[in-house]
């Protein structure tokens, strides 16, 4: 018997089988779990190949524009993770689903470039379509680009980004030598804008669709605002393009000039009837919109994701330290927003949905920009 104690049992962990591996690995969303299976040995890896791995979601946080470290949330391991990043250092950003950040230099010269294994992507210079404005290089820098959407994956043949400035709309390809005007003056106060089902869409600051054929781009009226928006909103509303469940949407964020964001109004459109209908629920899906490409995803795939919530940061480049943040979680079917508390303020929020670390809140309160971005590619 003393023997048989003094015995020990190896397993041969290596040599496991890959079907239980996989099957193991199957049960698990934990990003870096999948990893450290991976770096077990050469087999595992092997065996894990073709495994993808779904990266949580991420508020990525800079203290400014001349700032050289970014600082990474992750919304599942509520965790923080600081990446020393110059290529990205004074240019302005905006978050994707697609593990891309779409930036701009002063030099008017834009970019795709992946925070994670800093692989940049060059697309055409703004200066093809800037035009002589009477303004400082540091104004036309901060007011001129409204916003740069990345709306298909670089994966695709038919990666598109859309540039939505003062001068008017257009679209380009990472290939591409100039920018594809889309639609001038009448047509430039967009909020939003969306490549749905092979056709651009774009929503004004009215809350009128407009759409324009990639194949022949010309702006034509689409869709009327949703009803009664302003009756029952009054205030500052901005609109959001996106797409759920094969269906056209628009989200409502509706701003306090001194609060912020202070509630959400979902939308389904009919693309038949141009008719629009109010939805009350995303189901399984999770929203996330601000200085960032609009989209939904399906909150199953990224544990600590909230279903049927709206996660939202500020749109406006220009925020700073002292002013007024505007970042956190709309509850759809409580209708309940949680909010990050605001500096330099006594309003109180009923919840923190983010960091209640001491250091994690003052990073969050004193960053110039918030985006959302997703590491790597997620599929549908």
């Amino acid at each position: 018997m003393g023997s048989m104690k003094n015995k020990t049992r190896f397993v041969d962990w290596a040599n496991i089988e890959g079907d239980v591996l996989r099957c193991i690995a199957d049960m698990t969303n934990a990003a870096w779990d999948l990893i450290r299976m991976t770096a077990v040995c050469r087999s595992w890896q092997a065996s894990l190949a073709n495994k993808r791995i779904k990266f949580p979601i991420c508020l990525m946080l800079t203290e400014g524009y001349y700032s050289k470290e970014h600082c990474f949330y992750s919304t599942s391991e509520a965790i923080f993770d600081v990446l020393y990043l110059p290529e990205i250092q004074g240019r302005r950003c905006w978050g994707s689903p697609f593990g891309l950040l779409v930036t701009y230099a002063l030099d008017f010269e834009t970019r795709l470039f992946n925070p994670f294994s800093r692989t940049k992507i060059p697309l055409p210079s703004l200066n093809t379509i800037a035009e002589e404005e009477d303004c400082s290089l540091g104004e036309l820098f901060m007011y001129s680009l409204r916003k740069l959407i990345l709306c298909t994956s670089p994966e695709e043949s038919d990666c598109i980004v859309l540039a939505n400035t003062s001068d008017g709309w257009f679209f380009a390809k990472p290939s591409d030598e100039a920018w594809t005007l889309i639609g001038l003056s009448d047509h430039n106060d967009l909020d939003d804008a969306i490549y749905f089902k092979g056709n651009f869409y774009g929503c004004l600051h009215t809350g009128e669709i407009v759409l324009c054929e990639a194949t022949h781009p010309k702006v034509v009226e689409f869709a009327p605002p949703p009803p009664d928006l302003r009756y029952f909103y009054p205030g500052i509303i901005i609109k959001y393009l996106f797409g759920l469940g094969g269906n056209l949407c628009i989200a409502c964020r509706h701003v306090d000039t001194y609060y912020g964001a202070v509630g959400f109004v979902i939308f389904k459109l009919d693309m038949d009837t141009k008719s629009w209908e109010k939805i009350y629920s995303l189901g399984d899906r999770t929203l996330f919109l601000g200085n960032c490409s609009t989209f939904a995803i399906a909150a199953a795939d990224y544990p600590g994701c909230k279903p049927n919530c709206i996660y939202f940061s500020d749109d406006s480049p220009l925020l700073g330290p002292t002013t007024r943040l505007d970042v956190g979680i709309y509850d759809c079917q409580n209708l309940k927003l949680e909010k990050q508390s605001e500096r330099n303020s006594d309003f109180r929020v009923r919840m923190k949905p983010f960091p209640k670390s001491k250091d994690g809140r003052n990073l969050l309160l004193s960053s110039l920009s918030h985006l959302w971005i997703i590491p790597f590619p997620y599929h549908h």
